[in-house]
């Protein structure tokens, strides 16, 4: 059984960012990556703080529109949470 499921945010050793896409037992695929990966050679993606991030909360069953903005500046319990991964719009301050 692998740790991860469809859809979680990983890390390789070299702390390179990949989405897995599909599982079976302990191999997994990683989107825009052409081949399978052993589980065991990455670890889950955990934000740190001020790292730029996409939340997102159900109201109502109803996704929200997501928010971005650094992780820890506030309380975003209950919120779904992705990395950012792009280039930041010219009005977001580094």
């Amino acid at each position: 059984m692998s740790k991860f499921k469809i859809g979680d945010w990983v890390l390789d050793d070299e702390d390179t960012l990949f989405q897995v896409c599909s599982v079976e037992d302990n191999v997994i695929s990683l989107v825009d990556e052409p081949y399978y990966v052993l589980a065991k050679d990455f670890r889950p993606w955990t934000p740190k703080e001020g790292e730029w991030c996409f939340f997102n909360m159900k109201i109502d069953c109803v996704w929200q529109s997501p928010i971005l903005m650094r992780y820890g500046e506030q309380d975003m319990r209950g919120c779904s949470i992705e990395p950012f991964v792009g280039t930041l719009p010219s009005f977001c301050e580094e």
